[in-house]
């Protein structure tokens, strides 16, 4: 019996065995300093001090991603914090339950198991179909149904990468736990119908990977790129890598049209793929990329532009830049050959998810390219899935930079996405009126509008439809580090160049 839990909800000096909380359907039912809440199976009035809504998040701050989580944590907690002093959600206090999972999918699965509480019903098969699936070739996550423990979290915000993510969602969504504002732009699990009616829980801020591609796709169009074998994939050999490339592939066939018959139908764009966590592995797939490059040369004549799309992180993509363009400007006998210095022209593009400010410190401390005058940034692009926080005047751009300065950190488009998926977030827990549960706030969610935060002018939540943003800003690393605005995108609308 929760008797004295009751009595100091309503601080009562004392109690009787025969009280009785006062129950309750919205906050406003309750008196000052008290909130509705869920207790017992029933709505009753509690003291805000009394129900904090924790919040989980499972990312990389270890390991040789660690930056990306890092960054995403501390948008994710600038907002908490922000929100905290303004009171919170009517006095309820936000808390997040973070745990490092070092981008390893076993870690990210064990801690969706620990932030969910999640208890196994062993006489039940899985509600969800994403549970027992196969996904992206690894074990089912369960083989039982899952049910939510006592101890879990309200939602999983911000969880961190691909391959994590689809063994985190599926234990998410079987529990029943909204699994909101994902660092990833994957198809599978969060934008297909892998989930079925368990989908429900998913919410996503950012743009796919898909729209990044098909940005990117136009972008190399734009700059001359018109067949497909002057298309080339460097990608992560997981699904996150496999996302990426499935995005190029269906971008090409929007953009450009149907591959010829000679083209390998199963992966007709050249990829080069590079191990998880391991930039070792990397120097290989440049060398095989250098030798497609020069024959390539070598069959054609003129001018041969090449568009090289990066489903990457940080780490692994600047040794790959760095690797090529060395191998563009040496002085040997293929320079002799092929004239590759004049005759090629490479432009780089990297998805969000690298990491694009650790990206940029990579490629500014290498320098200059040897034997030419120009920087390892040139050409290297960035499809930001968020303003750039460098120029940018938007609400959530100018709120970002204010607290970020306070905090005395340094920005990043990494932390300006935590910081946007939680507001979005916070946004609909301001607007959702009963006690909160994942059931009750998927409809809240749903119904949430466009906030007027400036990231795309077809934000919003409905039904039909649990991706707030679909634009996309294309932005080019300079050689000081900066970026600079170079397009923008969003569904239905071409790619809009600034100059």
């Amino acid at each position: 019996m929760r008797v004295p839990f009751a009595c100091a909800a309503l601080m009562l000096a004392g109690c009787s065995a025969d009280f009785v909380p006062q129950t309750c359907s919205v906050d406003s039912d309750c008196g000052t300093g008290l909130v509705c809440e869920s207790r017992d199976n029933a709505n009753v009035c509690v003291h805000a001090s009394d129900a904090t809504l924790m919040i989980g998040e499972s990312a990389p701050i270890s390991g040789t991603n660690q930056a990306l989580g890092t960054n995403m944590k501390l948008g994710i907690e600038l907002a908490f914090d922000e929100q905290n002093a303004k009171g919170g959600i009517r006095g309820r206090m936000l808390s997040l339950d973070f745990r490092d999972d070092a981008y390893q999918p076993n870690l990210a699965e064990t801690n969706a198991r620990e932030l969910t509480d999640a208890q196994v019903i062993s006489t039940m098969v899985p509600k969800c179909p994403s549970s027992s699936a196969s996904i992206a070739g690894n074990a089912p996550v369960s083989t039982t149904a899952l049910k939510r423990g006592p101890n879990a979290v309200l939602a999983l915000l911000g969880n961190v990468g691909t391959p994590t993510m689809v063994r985190a969602a599926p234990i998410a969504v079987e529990t029943g736990t909204v699994f909101f504002g994902a660092f990833t732009g994957a198809t599978t699990v969060l934008r297909d119908t892998t989930c079925a009616d368990c989908s429900k829980y998913i919410f996503n801020v950012r743009a796919s990977y898909a729209q990044e591609a098909r940005a990117t796709m136009e972008l190399f169009k734009k700059r001359g790129v018109a067949d497909y074998r002057g298309v080339i994939s460097f990608d992560q050999n997981d699904s996150y890598g496999q996302a990426g490339y499935d995005g190029l592939v269906q971008a090409y066939k929007d953009v450009v049209g149907n591959f010829p018959g000679s083209a390998d139908p199963t992966n007709p764009i050249v990829r080069f793929r590079y191990t998880r966590n391991d930039d070792t592995s990397v120097p290989s797939q440049a060398a095989s990329a250098e030798n497609y490059l020069a024959n390539l040369l070598s069959s054609t004549s003129g001018t041969v532009d090449v568009g090289v799309m990066m489903t990457d992180t940080y780490g692994a993509g600047g040794d790959f830049i760095i690797a090529l363009r060395t191998w563009q400007y040496a002085n040997d006998s293929q320079q002799t050959s092929l004239n590759k210095a004049t005759r090629l022209k490479l432009y780089f593009s990297n998805v969000s998810f690298v990491g694009p400010n650790a990206l940029s410190d990579k490629l500014v401390a290498a320098g200059s390219v040897p034997n030419a005058s120009i920087p390892f940034t040139q050409d290297v692009v960035v499809s930001q899935v968020v303003p750039n926080y460098q120029s940018d005047s938007s609400d959530v751009v100018v709120s970002y930079n204010k607290l970020i300065a306070a905090n005395g950190t340094a920005p990043s488009f990494t932390s300006l996405e935590g910081y946007v998926a939680a507001r979005v977030f916070i946004a609909g827990l301001l607007a959702h009126q009963g006690p909160f549960t994942p059931e009750s706030l998927v409809s809240t969610f749903e119904a949430l509008p466009d906030l007027s935060l400036g990231i795309g002018a077809t934000s919003g939540f409905s039904p039909t439809s649990h991706q707030y943003s679909n634009s996309v800003w294309g932005t080019s690393i300079q050689a000081d580090g900066t970026f600079k605005n170079l397009y923008f995108w969003s569904v239905g609308i071409p790619i809009q160049f600034f100059e």
